[in-house]
């Protein structure tokens, strides 16, 4: 499971920035652009949901799986 924190900061990292909170999800909006991802008002993710969510991000699959076996790998 990976907090909402540290997916939030990966958004980041991409140049996404807070655009608004809905009902259930916060929207992110990437600068200059029309890209934005829906993040779910939790406090942990799965693995399968942060994949999907960094993929539509644009974020490389290599990178992906970069972050999520280095946050397992520090939190152990």
């Amino acid at each position: 499971m990976i907090p909402n924190a540290a997916l939030i900061n990966a958004l980041r990292d991409l140049d996404f920035r807070f655009k608004r909170q809905a009902d259930r999800v916060v929207i992110y909006k990437k600068a200059g652009t029309t890209a934005r991802v829906n993040v779910r008002r939790v406090t942990l993710h799965d693995e399968d949901y942060c994949r999907i969510l960094l993929g539509q991000a644009g974020m490389p699959p290599d990178e992906i799986e970069r972050f999520i076996t280095n946050y397992h790998f520090n939190q152990h």
